[in-house]
């Protein structure tokens, strides 16, 4: 990118994330012009990668002069050694820069950036041009992915097994047992088998016999759970599952029973070689030995096969990300006169309101409140972790050594500056206040960004505490897990399907007029609750009617550790360190010694932590991330 631009070639395709590390070392940019053509603008447009684009690509001597303007003084008494100052002017828009944004799922923020003023409703931004979904549909460029909609409704009962009620925070808790129910072999099965039963009596043999099918978890677990049943149902099936086979697509390595997992594992060509390209994925796919793709989020998006027609739906849809999902299907092709959803998550209600908004034109109404920033930072100084004396410590620091190779020592000194701020958050007592500080430092950050894309803000103090908040929500902890395997205190007693609805979708024939953005409400506090009381409550939902040997191995662990002799060694790791650094680099070793203590003491009672490395794993990240909260607390 930086050669490209500073070679001056006229057509230069990139992403967006490369003018974060670019911007900086591009040419004198004086007297040129950018056309900037933006492809599925609704991503990623209102961060601190897109402000480096605009910073990177401005024409400093016309900039200099609209500041100048703006400001009533001279350009000559704008300091070019100032950093602020030229981080202030580089911010709202810009003479040299003209931007081309398409998308089909614009939101608030895309529309505030990129739309036209609406010369016929003062304050609205409307699209420069609209192509509109209802239109591409009656005009057969794409197909409906709504007309064939089916829903199944889940019930299950799920029972307590162990006399143990032990306390947990509800809401994590609801969402494990959730997990348990999905992630159970009999969910799986019998998903699997009317999944299966649908798309080889129907689904292969749309578009002349080549229709294929995408089915879409919502884990990459899961993803495997169902590539794996799928391989089986073919397996026990030869007659009725001839000539269909299955790829399975997900990033990274995923662990299930003790073994790893990869896609490219998985996955063979022709030749029984792994596939490790996404092209040659895609055209393995496209091919005739496949028709079944089981995807966890990679291929949601920006993944164009036509010959896709059925697809079965296991997770929660909602916004641009359903109508992102589910428009996998509508590429039209010679012969493809259908599409099929089967959704065991979604209903029709909320699926209609996910579409509605896009699919004739959308607009914004009213105008972005640009003051509103100002609000936001207001609401992080009743927290008092800061004062403007921290901002420009750190300002000042960071200025000096802006580019400097880090060493211990520069190290030292920026810990020093931050360690007071960070304090003052531990010490916050409650869980959902810090929750409430973060949220309020995270809601400005955010803030900022988006709003200097539209308009330039002339307050450097402003500017300062940007820059400091951004590097500490960076160290600020997100809170420790709430949350406890129960695995076995609970089975699933019975899970039925039915269908709910079969039919069309059909959306209003009506426009759509977005609010500006506006910052997320602040969350309620996590509740305790005992796992039978939760257990009833999601029975309740979804139709249906503590570990004593974890707790066994936890007491007896903790009442070593806090007579070992490295136990103010570690405090001193809890003070100094982050979360993050003390359970996955710091404690591990620590966690080991002591657990085969424990072994020698007690073979039985410890057997399965170290026969099963996924219950080792969790036990041991609950007990460093108790115990990091208890040290930094002594």
């Amino acid at each position: 990118l930086l050669e490209a631009i500073n070679d001056r070639k006229r057509i230069i395709i990139c992403t967006v994330q490369k003018f974060l590390y670019a911007y900086k070392e591009f040419d004198s940019l004086v007297g040129r012009k950018f056309a900037v053509i933006i492809d599925e603008a609704h991503q990623g447009q209102s961060g601190e990668s897109a402000k480096k684009l605009r910073q990177g690509l401005l024409d400093i001597d016309l900039a200099r002069k609209a500041y100048a303007y703006e400001e009533g003084v001279d350009e000559e008494e704008i300091d070019d050694e100032n950093e602020i100052l030229e981080a202030l002017i580089a911010q709202g828009r810009h003479e040299n820069q003209s931007f081309f944004a398409f998308t089909a799922t614009p939101n608030e923020k895309t529309l505030a950036i990129f739309g036209m003023p609406d010369p016929t409703k003062p304050g609205e931004r409307v699209p420069f041009h609209i192509y509109s979904m209802r239109q591409a549909i009656e005009e057969g460029f794409i197909l409906d992915v709504l007309e064939n909609y089916t829903t199944i409704e889940q019930s299950f009962k799920i029972a307590k097994t162990s006399a143990d009620n032990p306390e947990l925070f509800e809401g994590p808790a609801m969402r494990s047992l959730m997990r348990y129910y999905k992630e159970n072999g009999l969910t799986i099965d019998q998903k699997t088998d009317m999944i299966m039963s649908n798309f080889l009596e129907n689904g292969r043999f749309q578009i002349g016999g080549k229709g294929k099918a995408m089915v879409v978890a919502d884990s990459r677990a899961n993803a495997v759970r169902y590539y794996q049943a799928i391989k089986k149902y073919l397996k026990d099936h030869p007659q009725a599952g001839s000539g269909s086979n299955v790829m399975v697509a997900f990033s990274g390595t995923v662990k299930l029973d003790g073994v790893e997992y990869t896609e490219s594992d998985l996955n063979r060509d022709v030749n029984g070689h792994p596939i490790t390209s996404d092209k040659k994925f895609r055209l393995e796919f496209h091919s005739s030995r496949y028709n079944i793709l089981v995807v966890a989020n990679k291929y949601q998006t920006g993944f164009d096969e036509k010959l896709l027609h059925s697809m079965y739906v296991d997770k929660k849809l909602k916004g641009i990300n359903a109508v992102q999902t589910l428009s996998r299907l509508n590429r039209a092709k010679r012969g493809k006169e259908s599409t099929f959803v089967l959704d065991f998550e979604n209903t029709t209600d909320s699926i209609k309101a996910s579409f509605q908004k896009f699919y004739q034109a959308t607009t914004l109404e009213g105008g972005t409140d640009y003051n509103r920033v100002y609000d936001l930072r207001r609401n992080i100084q009743p927290f008092l972790l800061y004062n403007s004396a921290d901002v420009d410590r750190y300002y000042t620091f960071m200025s000096t050594h802006s580019g400097a190779k880090q060493d211990p020592s520069a190290l030292g000194r920026l810990s020093a500056i931050m360690k007071p701020v960070l304090d003052r958050y531990e010490s916050i007592e409650e869980e959902q206040t810090r929750y409430d500080a973060r949220m309020a430092i995270r809601n400005f950050v955010k803030s900022y960004a988006y709003i200097t894309q539209l308009v330039r803000l002339h307050d450097e103090e402003l500017f300062k505490e940007y820059v400091f908040d951004t590097h500490l929500l960076k160290l600020l902890p997100v809170g420790a897990k709430t949350n406890t395997p129960f695995d076995d205190k609970i089975k699933l007693e019975y899970a039925l399907l039915k269908e709910s609805f079969t039919g069309a979708i059909v959306l209003d024939k009506k426009d759509t007029a977005l609010l500006p953005v506006q910052e997320k409400a602040k969350p309620k506090v996590p509740k305790k609750n005992t796992l039978q009381n939760i257990i009833e409550k999601i029975n309740e939902r979804c139709g249906g009617e503590g570990n004593e040997l974890t707790e066994l191995i936890a007491q007896r662990f903790l009442q070593m550790f806090f007579a070992d002799k490295d136990l103010k060694k570690y405090q001193r790791y809890a003070r100094d360190n982050t979360p993050e650094m003390f359970v996955k680099s710091l404690f591990p070793d620590k966690f080991n010694e002591i657990a085969q203590q424990c072994w020698m003491e007690n073979t039985d009672a410890f057997q399965k932590l170290f026969s099963d490395a996924s219950y080792y794993k969790t036990v041991m990240e609950i007990i460093a991330n108790e115990l990091y909260k208890s040290l930094r607390r002594d």
